[in-house]
């Protein structure tokens, strides 16, 4: 299936981008782990979401800024985001595109994708949608062409989603909670705190 994908992931960015793709350059995008909070944190979330997901645009909009005020910036929990893009084409290529961010504006812009999701997603040329969100960020479109391109993204993408499938995650959002899968769907803060606080010994 996965190469299937990418031979359409890859031909959405030469008809989409433009220009015919080009050998990847010894300095081409590689891939790395995207988190939010102390390393040093007791306690990790790990987030398995995709880009195209309405209940993780929900969640990102809802419930992640209270996550992040009340636990994330007071060093007691780490979030780290899992692409899980559940074999759509457009999704993968986002969630590509997104990780050749500048490492402190990758969150920004999937929560900027995440707010303008029905935008981007259902425009005439989506990927020159999200070409417009990540200008912002500094991002040209050679960024985006060679992150399309890029082999180290999109096998990081599928090893995550492998991960994803090792721990029975199948669909988005989905939260494992110190190494168990607890949390499913855009849940409220309240839902959180129940299996967070007794982590921390409250």
């Amino acid at each position: 299936m996965f190469p299937t994908i990418r031979r359409f992931v890859f031909a959405l960015a030469v008809f989409t981008i433009g220009g015919a793709a080009s050998a990847v350059a010894q300095d081409a995008p590689v891939y790395s782990e995207r988190s939010l909070g102390s390393p040093d944190a007791p306690v990790t979330i790990t987030e398995y979401s995709s880009l195209l997901c309405p209940h993780c645009a929900d969640f990102h909009k809802e419930t992640l800024p209270e996550l992040k005020k009340e636990y994330i910036d007071t060093g007691k929990v780490r979030l780290v985001f899992v692409d899980h893009t559940l074999g759509q084409p457009l999704a993968l290529g986002a969630e590509m595109i997104a990780r050749c961010a500048p490492e402190e504006q990758y969150f920004p812009l999937i929560n900027t994708l995440f707010e303008n999701q029905m935008t981007w997603a259902r425009a005439k040329d989506p990927l020159a949608a999200i070409q417009g969100y990540t200008a912002l960020v500094g991002m040209s479109k050679d960024d985006v062409q060679a992150c399309m391109e890029s082999e180290s993204v999109f096998n990081g993408i599928r090893a995550g989603e492998a991960q994803a499938d090792a721990v029975g995650v199948n669909s988005t959002p989905s939260f494992v909670i110190d190494g168990k899968p607890v949390i499913v769907g855009s849940q409220s803060i309240e839902a959180f705190r129940k299996v967070i606080d007794p982590l921390l010994g409250k």
